[in-house]
């Protein structure tokens, strides 16, 4: 995949199961539950039979508070994150790896707060 397409995102809401019913009929996404210590934290959604993000519930949210977050692929993740700071850019969560499969990602903002996610697979 080439540096700059978006591979993922998340969308986080106050109320995951109306999201869901919404996305699955507006654009024929399923979803399975993300439950990886046995807990569900949220549902991966699939397209095509391709897993493309995930829904899960925002924390403390409120009505027009939940939000999207875009994660756009790069070779080189520490480095992204450095030219996104340099750029004027935030960091909201360092990179991290995910596992071998999944690979890595970082959370950032930029310069006027929207956030936007980053990720490679390897850290």
């Amino acid at each position: 995949m080439p540096t700059g397409s978006v591979e993922w995102f998340d969308i986080r809401t106050p109320d995951p199961e109306t999201a869901k019913a919404f996305y699955a009929e507006l654009f024929a996404w399923t979803f399975q539950p993300f439950a990886p210590l046995g807990e569900v934290l949220g549902a991966t959604i699939w397209h095509d039979g391709k897993e493309i993000g995930m829904i899960t519930q925002a924390d403390g949210a409120v009505v027009g508070t939940a939000s999207t977050v875009l994660f756009v692929y790069t070779e080189d993740l520490r480095g992204t994150v450095d030219q996104a700071v340099k750029l004027g850019g935030t960091v909201r969560s360092e990179p991290s790896m995910m596992d071998a499969e999944s690979g890595a990602f970082a959370e950032l903002a930029d310069p006027t707060g929207v956030p936007i996610g980053v990720w490679s697979m390897t850290l």
